[in-house]
């Protein structure tokens, strides 16, 4: 009989961990179908990369998906040929619900949050660039000191203004600073796109400063930065294999005396953290797809795998139906 017990979790897992087992009910009653399994480990997964970082994650990773194709292999197999014979194939796969090899095994999502390009690390998209660079500047929430009103800032993410939408602003009734993020080298386009947004008729009121973070300036760039009155903050990834922790760490490339809120911010920066080769380190950040909170995660698996179940009941149910008498 095809199963996964709870000693096997243990012997394949570890015991450091049984507490996760034990969540789906592992101590209880074997897992006799793939789909538990699975939901199961996605959430040691999520564990991992939150508290032991890439080697953890990539060792357990292989361990299940060497592991499951053989340990199930014929409802595997079995749930192959009667979905598309009972079921709409179509609809499985837009509920994403596994029914073939591929199907249950779990992709690799922890080393796809950057890529190399000649040797030099940056995000692979920009998203997950602007979630770490926003949680990095959270404290640019301060009290304005150069408003006699003492108003503070607000950060909104992909706010739309009548020329374009900004990755982040900080601003209140008096002041707006955008900044735009660029993952890979900065181009003299994204500099008149910044200097395009500040322009907007929406901050028309406002004294406006313009920031640009990119992975990388070249000298042209930064000379039409300067006429443009726009920042410019190139940055670097740091991190270790068996550490959970990234760290961001940027690098002022040019002097804007104008932009005075955004300089007295990163000026401070440099005063109060560490600083490696001009480099200083702005935040420490967990990955951007595992730093939520697990019991959420759990939920949500236990929620997919109850799903699948009402599902896998219903095929068992026509499979009874389209048998002959």
């Amino acid at each position: 009989m095809e199963q996964f017990t709870i000693f096997d979790f243990e012997k394949l897992y570890g015991k450091d961990h049984l507490v996760i087992a034990k969540a789906f009910n592992l101590d209880e009653q074997p897992f006799t179908y793939p789909h538990a399994y699975k939901k199961l480990i996605e959430v040691l997964l999520y564990h991992h990369a939150a508290r032991h970082g890439q080697d953890t994650y990539l060792k357990t990773l292989q361990t299940y998906n060497e592991d499951v194709l053989d340990r199930f292999k014929n409802y595997i197999q079995m749930t192959s040929y009667l979905v598309p014979k009972l079921y709409d194939t179509f609809i499985a796969k837009l509920g994403r619900f596994p029914f073939t090899n591929d199907d249950f095994l779990i992709k690799d999502e922890y080393t796809n949050l950057f890529q190399n390009n000649n040797g030099k690390r940056m995000f692979k998209q920009e998203s997950d660039l602007e979630s770490v660079f926003t949680e990095a500047i959270a404290d640019f929430e301060y009290t304005d000191l150069l408003d006699e009103s003492r108003q503070k800032f607000t950060i909104k993410n992909q706010l739309k203004l009548s020329n374009g939408t900004v990755d982040i602003l900080v601003a209140n009734d008096n002041r707006a600073i955008i900044f735009e993020l660029k993952k890979g080298a900065a181009k003299r386009k994204d500099l008149y796109q910044v200097f395009d947004y500040s322009i907007s008729k929406e901050l028309k009121d406002v004294a406006v400063e313009c920031v640009l973070l990119a992975k990388e300036f070249s000298e042209d760039a930064i000379e039409l930065a300067n006429i443009l009155g726009i920042s410019c903050i190139s940055y670097q990834i740091g991190y270790s294999h068996s550490d959970p922790y990234f760290l961001l760490l940027i690098s002022k490339e040019n002097d804007v005396p104008k932009n005075q809120v955004f300089n007295r911010y990163i000026d401070e920066a440099y005063e109060g953290l560490d600083v490696f080769d001009g480099y200083v380190v702005l935040s420490e950040f967990i990955h951007p797809k595992f730093d939520g909170s697990l019991k959420d995660f759990y939920f949500k698996k236990v929620d997919e795998l109850n799903a699948e179940i009402r599902l896998i009941n219903k095929l068992i149910q026509r499979s009874k139906q389209s048998l002959p008498v």
